[in-house]
């Protein structure tokens, strides 16, 4: 049974953010996932992690149609925190819980691509335009 819990994330001081479309990521010392917000506004949208998040992982939406039943229909966003993340649960058993007392988390980026993301720090919000 998934007990996966989708909960609604904003960035601290902005608003919350509809939907969005997926364009890239691109990496340096940090991570930067660029988004863009659908619908007329088209505002670029980036998501800057000073460090490299602990583990990314990206699939096709059609490739996460049980997580997509757990996604809030009546919300109108792409980000969220996972509350009894089985990515993080796998990172967990994986790693042998050495990294179990860490304050890591989830966050999904939910679009036409599923973008989930292990880090331990909350990523700068950057809105162009």
């Amino acid at each position: 049974m998934n007990t996966q819990i989708f909960h609604p994330w904003s960035a601290l001081g902005v608003p919350a953010l509809g939907r969005v479309i997926f364009e890239r990521i691109t990496y340096d010392s940090g991570m930067r996932v660029h988004l863009k917000e659908s619908g007329s506004s088209g505002r670029r949208l980036y998501l800057d992690f000073i460090q490299l998040p602990t583990s990314i992982r990206i699939a096709n939406e059609s490739m996460r149609l049980v997580s997509l039943q757990l996604i809030p229909s009546e919300i109108e966003t792409s980000f969220f925190l996972v509350e009894n993340s089985d990515f993080l649960a796998w990172l967990h058993n994986d790693s042998l819980d050495i990294y179990k007392d860490d304050p890591i988390f989830h966050l999904a980026i939910v679009t036409d691509e599923w973008i989930d993301i292990i880090c331990n720090e909350k990523p700068v919000l950057v809105i162009e335009g």
